[in-house]
């Protein structure tokens, strides 16, 4: 995927794919860089044998076997979360947290697709937006676009937070979509949007991911 490729760099930190099979194909230099392993290494093993992802808030095993995320490319899941965060460790052994966006890329070989993994250490950078700047430069390679840390303070906002905010924040956290959201909180994904919303507006940001990455950023999720 060399056009791909150019696209994402420096955009996110790291990029890579699995198929309907969940084994990784295609690996860039941004996860070599993060993981310490070479694409020679990865290619064709079980993504949730290399990643290793856990929940940042409860360290439960996130990537798994049968992953409802890996399930997109055969079009069997269709309340798979598009954006979720996990820990994991660097190249290094050290513990981090990635902002994990997916997105669906028509595979070339059969009907279905390719899931593809964009990942970002800076829970503060909105994925799409970086991408958008990258792809409008010129010269993506050149890229060092980021963005401006919010420096409001947590706690000033968790008072504007309702307490079923607060409840659908700390749940999207956890990586589950909105829908799923809905169905444990006994409402409709209509008014878990409608609170999506104002979430986005009490904290300032844009989308749900920046939503998220605001959460950690400033301790509002447990």
């Amino acid at each position: 995927m060399p056009i791909l490729g150019d696209i994402l760099y420096g955009a996110v930190d790291g990029a890579y794919a699995v198929d309907a099979r969940q084994r990784i194909i295609y690996w860039d230099a941004g996860c070599e860089e993060l993981f310490g392993r070479s694409s020679n290494w990865v290619l064709g093993r079980p993504c949730c044998d290399v990643i290793c992802g856990r929940n940042p808030v409860t360290d439960a095993q996130f990537c798994k076997r049968g992953c409802c995320v890996a399930d997109m490319a055969s079009g069997k899941a269709t309340d798979a979360p598009k954006s979720f965060s996990i820990k994991t460790n660097d190249t290094k052994g050290d513990q981090i947290v990635l902002s994990v966006n997916i997105v669906l890329v028509p595979s070339m070989c059969k009907k279905g697709w390719v899931v593809m993994h964009l990942l970002n250490r800076s829970m503060s950078t909105d994925v799409l937006s970086s991408i958008d700047y990258a792809m409008s430069a010129g010269n993506p390679s050149a890229s060092s676009f980021t963005y401006p840390a919010n420096t409001r303070q947590g706690d000033e906002v968790v008072s504007r937070l309702t307490g079923r905010e607060n409840e659908v924040l700390q749940l999207l956290a956890e990586g589950i979509s909105l829908a799923s959201i809905g169905k444990r909180l006994l409402i409709s994904l209509t008014t878990v949007r409608n609170h999506m919303q104002h979430i986005q507006k009490r904290l300032g940001v844009h989308s749900q991911t920046e939503a998220v990455a605001y959460a950690y950023r400033h301790n509002l999720v447990h």
